[in-house]
Order: structure tokens, then C-alpha cells, then sequence
């Protein structure tokens, strides 16, 4: 979503500037963006109707207020919705919405990254990223520059989902089935693997929490 945004605003003068698409409201698209994948994971329909909730949440006025898809309660991301379970609606505000010229450059993006095509693979939360992360493991045991065969990138591919899906250990597996000597450096460089692995994945999900906070 990030990129994509940058990609048009960069091509499209007039788009940037003050109250426009802004570098801050483009990570918050993409936050949103995200979060809405996270969330609603387990349909397609749901992540579909997550992603544009939060595109009309932005777009919302006094006037016009188009919060119907946004999540409701008390604890809902939406202030519009929080207010309206709070009773408080008379006194609520909207902010300035994104302005209609940026509205109409960034409605094919979102049309684009709601596809059926693109969140089929997101199902289960598996995004985008991490799609890009199992191809590059791929590649690292099976480089494209060596003409590695359709038998190599098939052997490849599933290590990669093997050590993706329950870590370095299945490699060890591996090598015991193989009747390969598995040595004290072999089960410690898997542990540190892994270990730097879920760290990783415990500070990506630790950023993605505090800036889910910060856009409420």
C-alpha cells in the first residue's frame, strides 16, 4: 500500500503538500491497510470490507459521515463509532477528510489491493510480506542466476514452507531421515535461527500494535 501510494503521488503533481497525501497520512493508509488484513484474515469478504472501511472513515464529513462498515463499541478504532457508542455523536467532529483530488488518484489502489486475486493469498494472515519472505528463502537455496531445475525449486520450496511454518528444527529432521550425523553445532545454529526469527516476528507485531494505537 505504501509504495503504491508514494508511486502515484510522485507521478501525479498537486497531489503532495499540506492537508494532501502527505507522508503521514500515507503510513496511516497503510497501517489501516494492514490491520484490516490482520483482523479479517479468515475472509476474504471481511478483509475486503475492512480495507475500504478505512478508506471511507478518511473521507468522512460531518455532512456525510459513511462509517457504517467500521468497527462498532466502545473500543472501536473508528472515534466516529466509539462516539456513537459513547452517546456522544452531538459533539463529534470529523477531521478534515482527504481531499477529492486525492480521493480519485488513490480509488485504484484501493480497488487494485482489494482484489479477490491479491487477498486470496492473504487468507490466514499470510500477506504480501510474507509471501515475499518464503520466495527469498526459495531462492537463497535455489538462485535464479544458477539455472536451478524444476526438481531443485521444488525441493527448495518445500524446505522454505517447512522452516516458515515450524522453524529451523524441521531442517534437522530433514538431515536425521537422510541418516546425516546432526552435531551440537548443527542444533545450535537451528535454536539461534529460530530464536532471531521469532524476535523478529515479536517486533514487527509489537510495531504494528503501537501504530494501531497511535491512529486511534
Amino acid at each position: 500500500m505504501g509504495t503504491q501510494l508514494r508511486k502515484v503521488k510522485n507521478e501525479n503533481k498537486g497531489l503532495g503538500g499540506r492537508s494532501k497525501l502527505t507522508a503521514k497520512l500515507i503510513d496511516e493508509l497503510t497501517v489501516y491497510y494492514g490491520l484490516a488484513i490482520r483482523r479479517y484474515s479468515h475472509s476474504i469478504e471481511e478483509m475486503k470490507n475492512g480495507i475500504w472501511a478505512t478508506f471511507h472513515h478518511k473521507i468522512s464529513t460531518d455532512e456525510n459521515p459513511q462509517h457504517d462498515n467500521c468497527p462498532t463499541g466502545k473500543d472501536s478504532w473508528c472515534s466516529w463509532q466509539k462516539a456513537k457508542a459513547h452517546e456522544t455523536l452531538e459533539n463529534y467532529k470529523h477531521k478534515n477528510p482527504i481531499p477529492k483530488d486525492v480521493q480519485k488518484a488513490i480509488i485504484p489502489i484501493y480497488e487494485k489491493l482489494s482484489s479477490d486475486d491479491l487477498l486470496k493469498r492473504c487468507l490466514g494472515g499470510f500477506t504480501q510480506n510474507n509471501n515475499e519472505n518464503v520466495n527469498a528463502l526459495i531462492w537463497s537455496m535455489a538462485p535464479k542466476v544458477t539455472s536451478s531445475g524444476a526438481k531443485i525449486v521444488e525441493i527448495a520450496t518445500y524446505i522454505a514452507l517447512s522452516i516458515f511454518n515450524d522453524g529451523y528444527d524441521n531442517v534437522l529432521l530433514m538431515m536425521q531421515i537422510m541418516n546425516l550425523k546432526i552435531g551440537l553445532n548443527a542444533h545450535q545454529a537451528c535454536q539461534n535461527f529460530d530464536t532471531q526469527r521469532i524476535t523478529a516476528a515479536k517486533l514487527r507485531a509489537q510495531q504494528t500494535t503501537k501504530e494501531a494505537r497511535k491512529l486511534k
